[in-house]
């Protein structure tokens, strides 16, 4: 005789279809350094950070989400460039100071990315 089966709640429901539209670590990883290659590729002469953070690499970025601030922050520790835009764009913060400089601002943000990655489990990442 064959199991019934429920059908799945609305939470269920809801959860696996969300999953969908999220990437594993490995493909995360890899769209992000095909995106970041592309934007640096593309804004290498760039002065405007208006231009820059407009760039469709950069908003493809943004449109990751908070999955991609720790790659933006290890992005940002290695290989300092104009990621401030994007950081406070998906996190809704803003931890640099009126009058600060560019190391200064990169500062900040790591000092905001370990002790948010520290919160969450994942500070190795960057």
């Amino acid at each position: 005789m064959a199991k019934l089966h429920a059908p799945p709640n609305e939470a269920e429901t809801r959860r696996d279809s969300a999953a969908r539209f999220l990437y594993d670590q490995e493909e995360l990883e890899r769209l992000f350094g095909a995106l970041v290659a592309q934007w640096r590729a593309d804004t290498v002469f760039l002065s405007s950070v208006d231009k820059m953070a407009t760039h469709p690499a950069y908003q493809r970025i943004i449109g990751l989400g908070r999955q991609a601030l720790p790659l933006i922050l290890r992005e940002l520790q290695q290989q300092p460039d104009h990621w401030f835009w994007a950081l406070h764009a998906i996190s809704g913060e803003d931890p640099v100071q009126p009058g600060d400089n560019f190391d200064k601002a990169v500062a900040a943000w790591l000092a905001w990315g370990r002790q948010l990655c520290g919160m969450r489990g994942y500070a190795s990442k960057f």
